[in-house]
């Protein structure tokens, strides 16, 4: 690490590997609750949908929150939010109970839009570009959690009592955010006196916004079928699983890890087309395999290469719209509508389909990141 660890920078780092890790326990012990009330993939689809969609208006009403009340009550209610809703999940037994808790989750459920307005702000405050290395510790938060919860699965534990536990140490977290140091707003210019603030965001907010759509798009379809494709279709046992889905997120880490260099030999544009094509190439692997190893090697491939995708665009925007809580939760609402629509197309397609054809249309869906970037003008990336 070339500058100091400042407590500022330590406390942004560990909210976004806490966020990872309870997303990681999700990812893997989906296939769990989906099994133990009967869905098919298009019901869980459908399920996952409505709780992405119920997120969008909590969303755009928590960033007027932090850019009116400040950062702290939006984490604070983030993570309590989320913990909450991972302690009900244990007590979910019908398709109508799931819909409420999934609906609850979404409602409450922006700790990522805390985190990357906090990022944001520690980025703007210190003139430093962290924002991938504090998605490597959401991608290393999110392995940890999906390891451990294939261990806890294979040793005999039950999904129920992994959820709790996930759920009491998010409401830890809660209280101790009260507490921890933040970096602290960060406005923007000043408006001219004789001009009127625009309502309209930056061209680049909204090119931001796609990429995150496109990006968010393919990690609905992987967190939410990904083990049931391992498990079920390729027919490996919830330790290969876990490992492999941890897999996914522990090489999503070393790549943010290593896309701060890339970037700066490289460029933006030249490392999000990259991004998008070696993703459709490790959807197609995964999808053509015929075990499950060698599709789990895939799944490694795509981690990677979707890696610098969101810290790009969550660092752009906050370039673009300096210390706007609004521009950063537009953006992070496109990802919520690619979390309402991701499931519920990915798994009507695999019905109709498979599942291996329907990742196999999903990496035709990540080569477009590439197109967008390529026909991106060069002032939008500079």
């Amino acid at each position: 690490m070339p500058f100091p660890l400042s407590a500022r920078f330590l406390t942004v780092l560990l909210l976004f590997s806490s966020m990872g890790a309870h997303v990681g326990v999700w990812a893997v012990l989906l296939a769990d609750l989906s099994r133990s009330l009967g869905l098919s993939p298009a019901s869980l689809g459908l399920a996952l949908a409505l709780q992405s969609l119920c997120g969008v208006a909590g969303l755009l009403a928590a960033g007027w929150v932090a850019d009116h009340l400040g950062r702290r009550p939006v984490l604070v209610a983030g993570i309590a939010g989320t913990g909450s809703y991972l302690l009900l999940l244990p007590l979910v037994e019908s398709y109508a109970s799931l819909l409420a808790v999934l609906a609850f989750s979404g409602t409450v459920g922006f700790y990522d839009l805390a985190c990357n307005l906090l990022g944001g702000d520690y980025e703007r405050r210190s003139g430093r570009r962290v924002m991938n290395l504090f998605h490597a510790g959401f991608s290393g938060g999110a392995g940890l959690g999906a390891l451990g919860s294939g261990m806890a699965l294979a040793a005999g534990a039950g999904y129920e009592a992994v959820y709790s536990a996930a759920g009491a140490a998010l409401l830890v977290l809660a209280l101790a955010a009260l507490r921890l140091p933040l970096p602290g707003g960060a406005p923007g210019p000043a408006v001219k006196t004789d001009e009127e603030p625009s309502s309209r965001l930056p061209a680049a907010v909204l090119a931001c916004a796609a990429l995150v759509f496109l990006c968010f798009f393919a990690d609905a379809a992987l967190e939410g079928y990904s083990s049931l494709y391992l498990r079920g279709v390729l027919g490996s046992g919830a330790a290969l699983a876990g490992a492999g889905i941890a897999g996914m997120y522990f090489a999503g880490a070393l790549g943010r890890l290593l896309g701060t260099a890339a970037v700066a030999r490289l460029g933006e544009r030249w490392v999000l087309s990259g991004a998008g094509l070696l993703a459709a190439a490790g959807l197609a692997a995964a999808a053509l395999a015929g075990s499950a190893s060698r599709a789990a090697a895939g799944l490694l491939l795509v981690g990677v290469a979707l890696s610098p995708v969101a810290p790009l665009a969550f660092s752009l925007t906050a370039r673009a719209a300096p210390g706007s809580g609004r521009a950063v939760s537009v953006v992070t609402a496109a990802g919520y509508l690619a979390f309402t629509a991701g499931p519920a197309l990915f798994g009507a397609v695999a019905d109709a389909l498979s599942l291996g054809a329907a990742f196999l249309l999903l990496g035709v869906l990540c080569s477009t990141i590439a197109l967008l970037a390529r026909f991106s003008t060069e002032r939008l990336w500079k």
